[in-house]
């Protein structure tokens, strides 16, 4: 992922920050452990502006292939190539670098796309059918 290192990054810093926060409970020098929280928060904020920045172009390219796929059921395989794809376009694992889900499911929500899953009991994987576009909110 050509974004990796700047994803790994921002999650550093978020678990520093809650460190951060926790450490300030027990300690007395809150004004300087708020000035290292917000230096921290500042940093994080340029690295996931810089992380963030192309997502537009990004969901236009996710689109092209989406529009190919609308309306079809994708089973196992056709939903790891476009897990793949989606990642591969955006160029990192996580949807949302602050939430813990990179599967199917949280690219789905956060590309605003409209779908259903079909349960599939003779593979016992569900097959998913993408029905239209929302609109789309970048991060």
């Amino acid at each position: 992922m050509r974004n990796e290192n700047l994803e790994r990054s921002i999650v550093k810093i978020s678990n520093d920050i809650a460190a951060i926060n926790i450490a300030k409970k027990y300690l007395s020098n809150i004004d300087e452990i708020n000035d290292v929280r917000d230096s921290l928060n500042n940093k994080k904020q340029l690295l996931s502006n810089e992380l963030y920045a192309e997502d537009h172009k990004s969901y236009a390219k996710c689109c092209e292939v989406i529009n190919d796929i609308l309306s079809k059921e994708l089973a196992k395989e056709e939903q790891v190539t476009l897990l793949e794809t989606i990642k591969e376009t955006f160029g990192r694992q996580y949807p949302n670098v602050s939430k813990k889900s990179n599967g199917l499911n949280a690219w789905l929500k956060e590309l605003n796309l409209e779908y259903n899953w079909i349960t599939d009991e003779e593979t016992g994987w569900d097959k998913l059918v993408i029905t239209g576009f929302g609109l789309y909110k970048q991060n």
